[in-house]
């Protein structure tokens, strides 16, 4: 069986294989984070008003906080 590499179909074919593979890895690690986050009662949105970020409205106009 012969095998053309520098066919563009099997570039392709090699590129979508890294895709789904890539997200695959992708979907593991989420998977593996959210279960150590839910162990500890954490999760990324853990924090208070004040780590926000949001800016706060100081005498009608806003700061960055």
């Amino acid at each position: 069986m012969n095998i053309d590499v520098d066919s563009p179909d099997t570039h392709r074919r090699i590129t979508e294989i890294a895709e789904i593979v890539a997200a695959g890895l992708m979907r593991l690690a989420a998977r593996k984070s959210s279960a150590k986050l839910a162990a500890v009662g954490e999760s990324s949105l853990d924090f208070s008003p004040k780590q926000s970020g949001h800016p706060n409205p100081v005498n009608g106009r806003e700061t960055d906080g």
